[in-house]
């Protein structure tokens, strides 16, 4: 396994490396929205805001490495969900998360901010991350089995996510570049909320109250504002 990996990696650096040099540094703000336990089931709904960085390198017209820092308050609140029952129940969150992210982003057309005929192009872009996140969950009502469970819930979380995303991006100005995105993260555990999966009710009996079955998403949806440098390598292919 471990020659397999060296082998790609060599091989994609030197592809890399003969073919374009070109990277693009930069900003992202925008907002976030959660989907999950608590708050709305909206897929597209920023709620908070988030900014951070963003790293490309442009290893061909049509592809680029990418890796992203982003910060934002993740955060859910029934009260604010258009669901009868999530309202009745009274549950919200915040979540300050800090995630590192990275991957490839795939071009539908040849793109370079240098040249004229490559300069706009929507784009998808797939990878891994992992985010950093300090949680607090609180009940504002009563318990809807009628029995009890902690009113409020606080926790430190590591996260791992697969981000899949899709923008448009264009040129702003010479080698300033704009990007319109957004990005969904399937994340592979179901408590970045911290809401609990069990309730005690007045037979003390134990009720799941928590969705087992899905785990939680959550969504970046904003800008980037991007600036080209670099050397341009000698790539002359039709792909």
């Amino acid at each position: 396994m471990k020659k397999f990996i060296l082998f790609f990696s060599i091989l994609f650096c030197c592809f890399g490396i003969s073919h374009a040099q070109i990277n693009e540094l930069g900003v992202f703000a925008g907002g976030s929205n959660f989907i999950g336990d608590i708050g709305s089931t909206n897929y597209i709904y920023p709620n908070s805001m988030a900014y951070g960085v963003v790293y490309k390198w442009n290893a061909h017209p049509r592809y680029s490495l990418r890796a992203n820092y982003i910060y934002s308050k993740i955060e859910g609140d029934d009260a604010d969900s258009g669901n009868s029952y999530r309202e009745f129940r009274g549950w919200n969150f915040s979540s300050p998360t800090h995630e590192i992210s990275a991957g490839i982003e795939f071009n539908f057309f040849k793109y370079n901010l240098s040249k004229l005929g490559y300069r706009q192009t929507p784009y998808i872009n797939v990878g891994a991350s992992v985010a950093f996140s300090d949680v607090t969950s609180n009940q504002t009502l009563a318990d809807p089995f009628g029995g009890t469970i902690p009113n409020t819930i606080t926790g430190s979380i590591i996260t791992y996510s697969i981000p899949v995303g899709i923008g448009y991006k264009f040129p702003l100005w010479n080698n300033i570049g704009i990007g319109i995105e957004t990005s969904f993260r399937y994340t592979f555990r179901d408590d970045m909320d911290g809401y609990p999966y069990d309730s005690t009710d007045n037979a003390g009996n134990t009720v799941t109250i928590g969705n087992s079955n899905g785990n939680d998403w959550y969504v970046f949806t904003g800008i980037t504002l991007v600036y080209a440098f670099g050397r341009e390598g000698c790539y002359t292919g039709n792909f």
